[in-house]
């Protein structure tokens, strides 16, 4: 936590404290307080005793025992406590773990059962012995922003639990078994069929956005199918996710190139902004309705240029003039002129049922991007036969899940630049 310029050295400060499960109380900070007095109430009020006492501001930041001093009144803290035998015990006792479902990286992901309800839960044992300290810290930052939603499309975690002497993470998750939103990406897919899961992903970052939350690494590889039957989605993976306004690390790109936002991809780009989860909704719809994503090229330079230009094209296919408008305002280079999510939210696209056009392309390209793209979905309501565009790439959506990409972002620039 940055230090401010005043400490309130003389002044008793009533501040709110909360935590997971528990209701808020009223927390009294004077100079002198240290983290085993507040440790002293929680007992009292929460009657939970903790080996470990962390305190975070809503932002994220993490305040320190020497911070207190500079704590203002009204501030609303959330503590996050460890009791590591207890933990272990709760872990042991409360699960059962039926077989392996999956691995990548260090980590190992189980089905296991829960002893007392019999849920399913998907339990993620991560060796800290063999991770990076920035990846620690991601799994760190994952945890406590996931400990912070609740939403009916976003991936759940239910408990963390940390082991010294394994040195071992492990996360006890919903499990969802009706496999990545990828696998419905096909051209086969209807506008309708589309924006059903659309609404829900939409839904829930606006959820997040109302929270601070950026989820930064949407794409349909972290989409999930509740159950193969079901149409309910959740959004996984928050391993990158961030703070609106958190410094911006220029030196390391995290997330998946198909889907940056060009502000991401600049040099200027300094502060975590929630415009680019929404430049992402945008490419998660277009591959939805088209099977594609609307800037992949033949090789990561084209892709880097496409997005950059805002260079996009309309596959030929019926499309509804409600999608065009919506995809010209979400594909805009300028975050500043991008619509937000909420706007995205209240769209009629995702509100109302589109009249689908037919395309009249008679072999005519339009090049649809950011400087055309609104003016054309203007033009469109004098006259439904408009002329719009063909695709140009060919290429389709890799049906293999990508991990998070690290991309070099000043060698990614020299050498396709």
């Amino acid at each position: 936590m940055n230090k401010s310029k005043f400490t309130q050295k003389n002044v008793v400060r009533s501040c709110t404290l909360s935590s997971t499960h528990q209701n808020p109380i009223l927390l009294m900070l004077n100079p002198n307080t240290k983290f085993i007095d507040i440790m002293k109430l929680i007992q009292i009020v929460w009657r939970q005793n903790a080996d470990q006492l962390r305190l975070f501001l809503c932002d994220g930041t993490e305040i320190e025992e020497t911070d207190l001093i500079n704590i203002k009144k009204g501030t609303h803290l959330f503590a996050l406590l460890k009791n590591e035998e207890k933990d272990l015990m709760n872990l042991k006792l409360g699960y059962d773990i039926i077989k392996r479902i999956g691995e990548g990286g260090q980590a190992l992901v189980f089905l296991g059962k829960h002893k007392v309800t019999n849920e399913l839960v998907a339990i993620k044992k991560v060796s800290a012995a063999t991770q990076q300290d920035q990846a620690l810290e991601m799994l760190e930052q994952e945890s406590l922003i996931l400990k912070q939603l609740d939403h009916q499309n976003i991936v759940k975690l239910y408990e963390k639990f940390v082991c010294s002497e394994s040195k071992e993470v492990i996360l006890i998750m919903e499990y969802l078994h009706g496999g990545q939103l990828l696998a419905q990406a096909n051209s086969q897919l209807t506008e309708v069929q589309a924006k059903h899961f659309s609404n829900q992903i939409v839904d829930a970052i606006a959820y997040c956005h109302e929270r601070k939350i950026v989820h930064c690494d949407l794409k349909l590889e972290n989409i999930m199918l509740s159950t193969p039957s079901q149409k309910s989605i959740k959004i996984i993976d928050f391993g990158v996710s961030n703070y609106f306004g958190q410094p911006f690390d220029k030196d390391n790109i995290l997330g998946t190139l198909s889907y940056l936002a060009p502000e991401v991809l600049s040099t200027s780009y300094k502060f975590i902004q929630p415009g680019q989860d929404v430049w992402a909704i945008g490419c998660i719809i277009y591959g939805l309705v088209f099977g594609k994503l609307p800037f992949e090229g033949n090789s990561p330079s084209e892709t880097y240029r496409n997005i950059l230009s805002c260079n996009y094209q309309i596959p030929k296919k019926s499309v509804s003039k409600e999608l065009m408008h919506l995809l010209s305002i979400i594909f805009v280079a300028n975050p500043k002129e991008r619509a937000n999510i909420f706007d995205i939210q209240s769209h009629r696209w995702l509100n109302e049922h589109a009249k689908i056009l037919k395309l009249n392309i008679n072999g005519i390209n339009i090049r649809i991007g950011r400087s055309s793209s609104v003016v054309k979905m203007h033009s469109t309501r004098k006259s439904n036969d408009e002329d719009y565009g063909q695709v140009i790439s060919q290429r389709k959506i890799a049906c293999s899940r990508r991990s998070v990409t690290r991309l070099d972002k000043i060698s990614f620039v020299v050498k396709y630049k």
